[in-house]
């Protein structure tokens, strides 16, 4: 089970990378901006979602639960051992 977490968490990783390179900065027109009157300027109104924007959100939040998922599978399969339940060796007689 942990394998098939960690390989979506690897191909979730990959896919928001990729979608995140793809989007165009909210500051990339900021030459323009700058007495041409631009209506998308770094701190202007932004707007309605693209589709792209949507699908970066969707997989951020799937990857927030299998990295939950991830954490709660390896705490709930430790095993339980503390320093007081190892035996010490005994001294040299």
């Amino acid at each position: 089970m942990l394998t098939v977490l960690m390989i979506v968490q690897g191909i979730l990783s990959v896919l928001l990378i990729v979608l995140i390179l793809l989007q165009k900065g909210k500051g990339a027109n900021m030459g323009v901006s700058f007495g041409a009157g631009a209506s998308d300027t770094l701190f202007g109104a932004t707007g309605a979602m693209s589709f792209f924007a949507k699908v970066t959100w969707v997989l951020a939040f799937l990857f927030m639960i299998n990295s939950v998922a991830i954490s709660y599978y390896v705490y709930k399969n430790q095993t339980q051992s503390t320093i007081f339940s190892t035996t010490s060796p005994k001294a040299p007689k």
